[in-house]
């Protein structure tokens, strides 16, 4: 997001395609990061919410999908410092009709100043950057459905995508995000939650902390 600049927006401010059905829901929902559900694919969607995610989650710039996103209301957005790093807190409440799919993502960077660490100069450099120790350093990251996790790592990064228009948290014009689609949910009440950091050198030398983390959780009704 310029992860870290949406996030302080919100308080200080957020495999193979061929698995059965079955796979997806012991999965907690969540799709294969090369499922194209309803023809839109993570770099689609990522194109789509980047000016979304750089406003901070503004309502005048939420994307039209096909897709019920979850995300932060910024409302709810908080953090605390632990040990020499910072964690983010957030959350939102959704009630959606059964069938409802939805999209999810878990982190941001993109190319607004300061620019953390080295921008990748080619689609090679985009997992190294992102993953990598030396530079973002993002680790750990988890969609949990009703108790179920599922790791989310390089597969899932998609960018990254050349916006048309001008990032809203800085001006720059390419954004990455790590992100999922999840597949309709049964009727009822669930909870949804992502946890995850970065821990890169490229977070020290840029922002003076030792790491960024989240814990984001999500209240999802699917009701008629």
């Amino acid at each position: 997001m310029r992860v870290f600049k949406r996030l302080l927006a919100l308080t200080v401010s957020s495999t193979a395609v061929l698995l059965l059905f079955t796979s997806h829901a012991l999965a907690g929902g969540v799709l294969p990061s090369a499922a194209h559900p309803r023809g839109w694919s993570l770099e689609r969607m990522t194109s789509a919410l980047a000016l979304f995610t750089t406003s901070g989650n503004q309502p005048a710039y939420y994307p039209d999908t096909p897709f019920q996103l979850l995300y932060v209301d910024p409302g709810t957005g908080s953090s605390v410092s632990v040990d020499d790093g910072v964690k983010f807190f957030g959350s939102n409440t959704f009630t959606v009709r059964p069938g409802t799919e939805f999209f999810l993502p878990l982190w941001n960077v993109d190319d607004s100043p300061p620019i953390v660490g080295t921008w990748p100069p080619t689609q090679r450099d985009v997992v190294p950057y992102f993953f990598g120790p030396s530079q973002v350093g993002a680790k750990g990251f988890a969609i949990t459905i009703d108790g179920a996790a599922t790791p989310i790592g390089p597969p899932y990064l998609a960018g990254p995508v050349t916006s048309p228009v001008a990032l809203l948290d800085g001006g720059g014009t390419q954004i990455m995000t790590l992100g999922a689609f999840l597949s309709p949910l049964p009727a009822g009440r669930h909870r949804v939650t992502i946890t995850g950091g970065l821990y890169g050198a490229g977070i020290a030398n840029t922002y003076s902390i030792g790491f960024l983390e989240e814990e984001i959780a999500y209240t999802v009704t699917v009701a008629p």
